[in-house]
């Protein structure tokens, strides 16, 4: 069993206007420089981590994002294919996968593996199965897995290749929960089923499951799965979804937001191209 204790958000909706470098200036003024939105977005929500503990130099960063530093690929793109000039090499060197997780580990004095993910669809998913993967082999002790998503430019169309409907609003987020395979002092213990399911073998798979006291759903599960889903189970549903807009990255949110509610378990089921994965999350305090 995995068990997080300790977790940090930081969730900005569409319209929401919030200065992300200033933000960032007040909590990590020496990390700003050189730096770029998506990297100064991860600092800010991992700072919240660092406000609450000290972590221990030897826990390993693993650090996922649904599309990555958008906004450098397309200055890049802008510098390269357009301008006709090499990049700037600022912009170059925050392309590189896993310069955010760089300047992330050298704000938090980390000195252990550090990982960078990046997939369309259930990457938080297959994020926690790796870290548990690595906890229970005993590869490490500890993790700090966070989400990071930039708000997509809406001049790019996204909400085609996002695979959403046109008026769905487009938000960002940095969130992140520290993750050990160590019940003591924990808040929540944190499951992922290994299957990815179709709807069929979804409601089997439910229909055998212990039941939870609430159940949450990602923003591309329908509606009417979501209301097939709620006739077969006696849980709530958990619906905070008017407090975040679409990242790839936001069940963290609201796995987060659901242990800070203090409720008892909660199923969160998620959603892409007609397959569905499922984490469970009980609290332990």
């Amino acid at each position: 069993m995995m068990y997080v204790h300790c977790t940090a958000s930081v969730n900005i909706k569409q319209d929401q206007p919030i200065d992300v470098k200033a933000e960032c200036k007040k909590v990590a003024s020496n990390f700003v420089r050189r730096t770029d939105r998506f990297i100064q977005l991860g600092l800010l929500g991992v700072s919240g981590i660092k406000e609450q503990q000290t972590l221990d130099k030897n826990t390993a960063l693993f650090m996922v994002s649904g599309q990555g530093n958008l906004s450098v690929f397309n200055r890049l793109c802008q510098q390269r294919y357009v301008e006709k000039m090499p990049p700037k090499p600022v912009d170059f060197i925050n392309s590189l996968s896993n310069t955010a997780g760089f300047y992330i580990a050298k704000y938090l004095e980390l000195e252990s593996k550090n990982l960078n993910l990046a997939q369309q669809g259930f990457v938080v998913e297959n994020a926690l199965l790796l870290a548990d993967a690595n906890l229970k082999t005993k590869q490490e002790k500890c993790i700090l897995l966070g989400g990071v998503d930039e708000k997509v430019d809406a001049s790019n169309s996204p909400h085609d290749y996002l695979d959403l409907p046109l008026n769905a609003q487009l938000g960002e987020g940095s969130n992140w929960m520290l993750l050990s395979g160590e019940v003591e002092g924990a808040q929540a213990s944190i499951e992922v089923a290994t299957p990815e399911f179709n709807q069929q073998t979804l409601l089997a798979y439910l229909a055998l499951l212990t039941p939870t006291t609430h159940v949450a759903f990602g923003q591309r599960v329908s509606s009417n799965f979501r209301s097939d889903v709620l006739v077969r189970v006696s849980s709530k549903e958990f619906d905070c979804r008017t407090r975040y807009d679409f990242y790839e990255t936001n069940s963290l949110y609201v796995l987060n937001r659901f242990i800070s509610a203090k409720h008892n378990s909660l199923l969160f089921i998620d959603g892409f191209e007609d397959k569905y994965r499922v984490i469970t999350l009980t609290l332990t305090i």
